[in-house]
């Protein structure tokens, strides 16, 4: 009651009337509220802020608050202006809010449970957290999530089983993602050609990767899979720093077409290739094309220090770079300035077959004494010849549509075969070929890369598929059989039949391999019948698949139960034909 009497008494000093003491009251007064805001300031300040759902923000307007949810999404300095904040999306299952969080710390993965503590904002509408410094954000590592590694196959099967959980998926992606912007959509294949994609599903980028990241690359993506309504697709919400480039893989760089200059803003900010006469100066560089037709170069300081001491002025050249469009001259350019472009000009590269043809053609004809490194690959099987013969080169390895094709003349003499979709690399110069009126090669020297391997024959796919194999290494199932002093390939249960012509030493009509069904190896030819009225196929330099020179055909090494990949399969210094010649003769 004394405490009680004493404030009372003091409240009646304050507010009495008396005029001599009515200065003192006035600045009691005033020291009075100073003292009751500081403890208020200081009462907000210490006391913990209370966790609340997304739902009910709008009553905490102006207060520290708690929330705690999933992090979806983030986003750097979301408008490019340089600040030193970062935009988090945060779903706590009643609602999704915004965090804006200034000096912020590292980020956590896409998924992770996190709690948030700022202050409630609402402005014209909308409705924020606003947080403050690296204490703003708190997990532990019990809150990062499990993260399920699947194949975008999966997901395509039953999207609905991973909405909303963090998964991880290997894939090819669509289009190229520039290193600091703060928001891309691409999308993932599983295939690195998109006419060849079984399945593709949408990204959603959010936030820089730091790294340019190829149309076509290998990468491993961690997000959250959701369904957008809008566009009645399903989506993974993905962070850039959470895209992983797998640098193993070869990325395929597209060449630039001159007469498709409508379509080169789908390769914008792309890596490409291009052919024409690079003409070099000063201060700019350009590549001509057909018809006078010009593109802008921009070099690096590697290529004018080369230029100085290898020119490359006027010379028809492929070069690589990043294809921007330039305000400066209101045009595209092939850009290989920056730190992660190639080199715009490698004389070292051999010119591709596309390039050379979409170059400058004519000046190629009117120079006939120009030789050009060239790489192609066969298009049909050349077979060894004393004499010159013609043959074909195409851009890609194997058969698809818009295949670029070429004629040339092959030197002799030549011992091997040039196989159908070999890679050659030649030495080259252009003619005109008067009597079919157009553009032949003839090549002086080559080399051949790797021998493809042999393609699968099926009985089912009859003459005409046959006939597209022609002169190629095939494998083809079957019994040998010696019918009329010749021997035949029989396909099992049926009377249908080639003919066989072995190689030498062949193993495949042996004890071991006799009269059993097994996988042959050999070149298809097509040759006349017997009677001169009809053509048939051949099997030739036959003998069954031995893969690793065991003198077992794989066929029957799998039904002996021995490894058709390796010599000795026990590893006990017999070779597995021996140790089964033992085994019989015991």
């Amino acid at each position: 009651m004394y405490m009680a009497d004493v404030v009372k008494d003091l409240m009646d000093r304050i507010t009495n009337d008396d005029p001599e003491t009515r200065g003192q009251q006035l600045w009691v007064m005033f020291a009075l509220s100073i003292f009751l805001v500081a403890t208020l300031n200081w009462y907000a300040y210490v006391r913990e802020p209370e966790v609340i759902q997304v739902e009910s923000l709008l009553e905490y307007k102006s207060e520290n608050v708690k929330v705690e949810g999933m992090l979806i999404s983030w986003v750097e300095d979301p408008y490019s202006s340089g600040d030193d904040r970062i935009d988090a999306i945060i779903d706590d299952g009643t609602g999704v809010v915004e965090a804006r969080w200034f000096r912020p710390a590292e980020m956590p993965p896409i998924g992770t449970t996190v709690t948030v503590m700022g202050n409630v904002i609402e402005y014209d509408g909308r409705i924020w957290i606003q947080s403050l410094g690296a204490g703003a954000f708190e997990w532990s590592p019990e809150d990062v999530p499990d993260i399920e590694i699947l194949a975008i196959a999966n997901v395509a099967q039953n999207p609905q089983a991973y909405e909303g959980v963090a998964i991880q998926l290997t894939g090819f992606i669509g289009e190229t993602i520039s290193p600091d912007t703060t928001f891309n959509s691409a999308y993932l294949g599983d295939h690195p050609s998109w006419g060849n994609s079984e399945h593709q599903l949408h990204l959603t980028i959010r936030s820089g990767t730091g790294q340019w990241i190829e149309a076509t690359s290998k990468v491993d993506v961690i997000g959250i899979l959701s369904y957008q309504q809008r566009d009645l697709r399903w989506s993974l919400q993905v962070q850039g720093t959470d895209i992983y480039l797998d640098r193993n893989h070869v990325v395929n760089v597209p060449l630039l077409d001159w007469s498709a200059e409508a379509t080169w803003s789908y390769q914008s900010g792309q890596i490409v290739d291009m052919a024409g006469v690079v003409l070099t100066g000063e201060s700019t560089w350009e590549l001509v094309g057909p018809g006078n037709s010009k593109i802008c170069l921009n070099p690096s300081d590697e290529d004018r220090a080369s230029e100085a001491t290898s020119p490359v002025d006027g010379t028809l050249q492929t070069v690589s770079g990043r294809l921007l469009w330039s305000t400066a001259v209101n045009n595209w350019c092939i850009d290989a300035s920056g730190q992660d472009s190639p080199q715009l000009v490698d004389p070292q590269t051999p010119m591709t077959l596309l390039a050379m043809l979409s170059g400058n053609p004519v000046a190629m004809v009117d120079n006939p004494d120009a030789t050009y490194t060239l790489s192609a690959y066969v298009k049909y099987a050349v077979e060894p010849s004393v004499e010159d013969e013609e043959g074909y080169l195409v851009d890609t390895a194997a058969y698809m549509p818009g295949q670029t094709t070429i004629a040339v003349n092959f030197p002799s003499p030549r011992t091997a075969w040039l196989e159908s979709g070999q890679n050659i690399i030649a030495n080259v110069s252009v003619n005109w070929d008067d009597e079919d009126m157009r553009i032949r090669l003839v090549v002086h020297d080559y080399t051949l890369g790797t021998v493809p391997s042999a393609r699968t024959l099926l009985w089912d796919d009859g003459a005409t598929q046959w006939g597209y194999s022609r002169d190629q290494n095939v494998l083809l199932n079957g019994k040998a059989v010696m019918e009329d002093g010749e021997w035949k390939l029989f396909r099992d249960g049926s009377n249908q039949s080639i003919q066989l012509n072995l190689e030498s030493q062949a193993i495949g009509v042996d004890e071991l391999h006799a009269n059993q069904s097994m996988t042959w190896q050999g070149r298809i030819r097509q040759m006349q019948s017997n009677d001169g009225m009809s053509i048939v196929f051949a099997l030739d330099e036959a003998d069954v698949l031995d893969s690793d020179g065991d003198r077992l055909g794989d066929t029957l090494e799998e039904a002996l139960g021995t490894s058709p990949t390796s010599e000795d399969s026990d590893d006990n210094g017999v070779s597995d034909r021996d140790q089964i010649e033992q085994e019989a003769g015991s």
